[in-house]
């Protein structure tokens, strides 16, 4: 606000825009909370306080009365702030930062009594006699110099006391103290663990003396909640004390050192004067806690270096190490009895976690929303609590409406953020940024650059090609970044990223890293994933023309099966799938179509269709982008294919006959002719059978003139299927061994298998079942080694079907098993009620009613209801298994229909001949 004073104006402003005034209201906070012995919080406060004063008050300004108001400032504001703040660390025990701290301040305020008496009793708690001895006489001599007087009584009273360790002479022994009582308050609301408290309850039940235990883990993953909650169910164990000592691993300053660390825990235990020689230090703790009961939790350790002196000193005691580093040393060298990595909280322990802190009535009325939240945070308890506190403050607002705003697009977002925190210390990037301060400078970059991997699971290939390191090098930065716990181990030689510290290091690569380092490391990721594509879909399809390549991509290692190549499709697949849409957003264009390409056909035989509908979506995007109608011709033909493998036929064909054109006019006729092909399946599903044998025949023809036998037989095994649909059985039979023929021909094991299931399910439904039998398990061993999922779905069905007319009811719940644990994985849900019918048939011929009854109440469930004509039979089929009226039908008697049986009245029968 303005105010007019006089002939001039004056601008006033709240007192909490205001640095001073903000300075002023913290460290009077704080001095009052240490007054009340909360020394944890005070340091907080006073710490806040300090980081508002930067450089010279006023220091724009000049004159007597600026002198005068930047004096009175400095000596009643800040030099105040700064003892109370040296007072709390040092009650909290934090003796070598409060020596480095009083130490600065001493020089820089060189006749100020209460930094060196400061300075004295941090000398004093770690034993430093000598050195403490020292500084007093250079302060006294300094004082009589330049104002001829001594220090004061209470910096006397420091240094006799002093005098008296050193000397050990202390008059008359200290009277007996209680057992220290270090452990902090526990949390209300501790949740889950209950494995890792059990598994520290069996170390103890072994013997409470001499056992050593680790707990490892990411940052803010709550190591130190879980020794300290353990603790204090277990305090009554340990009558002679319970410690805790904060190694300061991974913090502000310096580590503390082994030998300062010995002299802190014996001035703990008032053992008396702290000897100077760390070879005595670790006799008299030795002394001072044999016999003893006495627990010890070593927190925030850097390394096994540092506690190994720590634990020699310590041998009777229970010790609990917390790290954020894993301790591998400790199980080889120091007979570690447990060495446990602290996981993220199961998804049910996060939810509890929420509602502790939101409350019932919310969570309750909104559980979706909290599972969404639950999902962001991924079991991470420090994100969760950060994440509970702000719904927590926002009472009025839904959950519903906070979680949009809690889901940032990349990046830790609210997480990270401190805008609305009094706390810098209370966002996750702060428990993370001392994980990353540590690391050498190569490996740092290496973890930024993971920021930039499209899912959190890799292998040191990816990795290597972001970096542009070799493997050796590579590999060498990422187990420094499991051993930091910022980084985990996966299946195979793989590596995790937790989604959170993903997020991290995606916001560490936006902020740490150049436009151009990104650029280059993006280019050199999406050249790994479509060299190798690239090179699997060439060992998958050896006679078909491969997407075209894309210039200064270098060529990857070929594949020596085709097992191999499937397998890496498999591994990689959800970094595939996310790397189209990354590549389209990011301008690699010609990247995404192409990526999307060559992952086609492998995800059609994986039968990864909803995938492949997201890579193709994108890939029609970046071909349009690129202007290449070329390549969008080839990506809505792959994009009509994977709406016909999901039933969107009616797209399919728009699809397909948009291809056609484009193909058409560019001249790409073995294209045109493919996709011809393909139409007229879309075409056979949409009961245009007349409409789909017409374009066969034509297609037929071309694939002929073109000398194209691959094409030739996938056209002759559509044209086999069109004249089963309309019972043409003996043209249907010609047509797919045709195909048969030209497959085993040209050697292709994907074309075998899926012509062989079709001779196998037409000779089953004529009664031959012997021979169908030998036919679809020829297609079996095809499918098997051409990898196609759901070919191998068919035959394992119409197999099941055929052992089920033969009686072999074994073999029938054998084989439909199977089916429906592929079913299961890719979803084919038609295939698994066409499984799940036949198992109930062969259960009830087993007289199992209760298994039957299961699998078919199953089916209809996935079916939906009787609103299909299969899931009318099986919900006929149940009420009568329900009811003891009449029998269950045998399907192999006549007349009785098949789940498979047509589900489409056959309208165009005369009109294929």
């Amino acid at each position: 606000m303005i105010h007019h004073d006089g002939a001039a104006y004056r601008l006033e402003l709240a007192a909490e825009l205001v640095d001073y005034h903000r300075f002023r209201t913290l460290a009077e906070t704080g001095r009052t909370v240490a007054a009340q012995g909360d020394h944890r919080r005070a340091k907080a406060l006073l710490q806040s306080a300090l980081d508002l004063w930067q450089g010279r008050p006023l220091h724009e300004l000049d004159g007597p009365w600026v002198e005068h108001c930047r004096h009175q400032m400095e000596t009643f504001d800040r030099i105040p702030a700064q003892y109370a703040l040296l007072d709390s660390r040092l009650e909290l025990g934090e003796l070598v930062e409060v020596m480095g701290e009083a130490g600065r301040l001493t020089r820089e305020h060189r006749l100020d009594e209460r930094f060196a008496r400061t300075y004295l009793r941090s000398l004093d708690g770690l034993g430093k006699y000598a050195t403490a001895v020292e500084f007093h006489e250079e302060f006294r001599a300094l004082l009589f110099d330049e104002l001829g007087a001594a220090p004061g009584p209470e910096l006397r009273d420091v240094y006799r006391d002093i005098l008296r360790k050193q000397a050990d002479t202390g008059a008359t022994p200290p009277p007996r103290r209680p057992p220290p009582r270090d452990l902090p308050r526990d949390l209300k609301n501790f949740t889950g663990r209950a494995d890792l408290l059990a598994d520290l309850d069996r170390v103890l039940e072994s013997g409470t003396h001499g056992q050593v235990v680790a707990l490892h883990g990411m940052p803010g993953i709550g190591k130190t909640r879980l020794a300290i909650h353990w603790a204090h169910r277990n305090a009554a164990r340990f009558p002679d004390g319970q410690l805790v000592l904060d190694l300061r691993g991974f913090g502000p300053g310096t580590p503390l050192a082994p030998d300062d660390a010995l002299g802190i825990l014996l001035a703990k235990l008032n053992a008396g004067p702290v000897p100077v020689p760390s070879g005595e230090r670790r006799d008299r703790l030795r002394r001072v806690l044999s016999g003893k009961s006495t627990l010890l939790l070593l927190d925030n350790a850097l390394d096994s270096a540092q506690v190994r002196p720590i634990l020699d000193a310590t041998d009777e005691c229970f010790v609990i190490i917390t790290s954020r580093t894993r301790p591998f040393g400790l199980p080889v060298h120091d007979d570690a009895a447990l060495v446990a990595h602290v996981p993220p909280l199961s998804g049910a322990e996060s939810e509890q976690l929420l509602r502790a802190v939101i409350g019932e009535n919310r969570t309750d009325h909104e559980p979706t929303a909290v599972h969404e939240l639950v999902a962001r945070s991924d079991g991470h308890p420090f994100a969760l609590k950060i994440i509970a506190q702000h719904v927590a403050h926002r009472p009025e607002t839904s959950i519903s409406d906070l979680v949009e705003e809690f889901t940032a697009p990349e990046g830790l977002g609210i997480l990270g953020a401190s805008d609305d925190n009094d706390d810098e210390h209370a966002t996750l990037a702060a428990a993370f940024d001392w994980s990353y301060s540590a690391l050498p400078h190569d490996t740092a970059r290496t973890f930024r650059l993971l920021g930039l991997l499209f899912t959190t699971e890799f292998g040191p290939a990816e990795a290597a090609a972001l970096t542009g390191e070799p493997i050796s090098a590579t590999m060498k930065a990422l187990r420094t970044l499991t051993k930091a716990n910022l980084l985990q181990y996966s299946a195979g030689r793989r590596f995790r990223l937790h989604d959170l510290t993903h997020d991290y290091a995606a916001d560490l690569v936006r902020t740490k890293s150049s436009a151009q380092d990104r650029r280059t490391a993006l280019t050199g990721l999406l050249d790994h994933y479509l060299a190798v594509a690239t090179a699997a879909c060439r060992r998958l399809n050896h006679d078909q023309s491969p997407v075209p390549p894309l210039a200064g991509v270098p060529e990857a290692e070929p594949f020596d099966s085709d097992q191999a190549a499937l397998d890496w499709f498999t591994t990689e697949r959800a970094n595939l799938v996310a790397a189209v849409p990354r590549a389209v957003s990011a301008g690699f264009a010609d990247h995404a179509w192409r990526i999307a390409g060559n992952v086609h056909d492998a995800f059609d035989r994986l039968g990864y269709y909803a995938d492949l509908l997201v890579c193709q979506q994108a890939a029609l995007k970046a071909a349009r982008m690129a202007r290449d109608r070329h390549a969008q011709a080839g990506v809505l033909a792959d994009t009509g294919t994977v709406h016909l493998r999901l039933g969107r036929y009616d797209e399919a064909a728009e699809a397909y006959e948009q291809s056609i054109a484009i193909a058409h006019d560019l001249g790409l006729r073995d294209m045109e002719v493919l996709v011809v092909h393909n139409l007229t399946k879309a075409q056979m599903e949409r009961g245009e059978i007349a409409r789909a044998v017409d374009l066969g025949r034509t297609a037929l023809a071309s694939a002929r003139a073109l000398g194209n036998p691959t094409l030739e037989a996938a056209i002759l095994g559509q044209l086999g299927l069109a004249h089963r649909r309309v019972e043409r059985d003996d043209i249907a039979l010609e047509y797919l061994r045709a195909a048969l023929a030209i497959w085993e021909r040209v050697g292709n094991a994907r074309g075998q298998g899926t012509a062989l299931t079709g001779i196998g399910s037409l000779l089953h439904e004529q009664g031959e079942d012997v021979e169908a039998l030998a036919s679809l398990e020829a297609a079996l061993a095809a499918n098997e080694v051409s990898g196609d999922r759901p070919r191998t779905i068919e035959a394992l069905v119409a197999k099941s079907e055929t052992h089920y007319d033969l009686g072999q009811f074994d073999e029938t719940i054998h084989c439909a098993e199977r089916a429906v644990e592929l079913c299961v994985e890719t979803g084919a849900v038609r295939e698994q009620v066409r499984a799940l019918h036949v198992i109930g048939h062969a259960m009830i011929m087993i007289g199992d009613h209760a298994s039957a009854e299961r699998r078919w109440a199953e089916a209809v469930d996935l079916l939906g209801g009787a609103n299909t004509l299969e899931g009318g039979v099986v919900l006929d089929h149940l009420a009568v298994l329900r009811g003891p009226d009449h029998p269950i039908p045998d399907p192999r008697e006549p007349h009785l229909p098949l789940i498979n049986a047509p589900s489409r009245e056959i309208t165009e029968r005369n009109q294929v001949s």
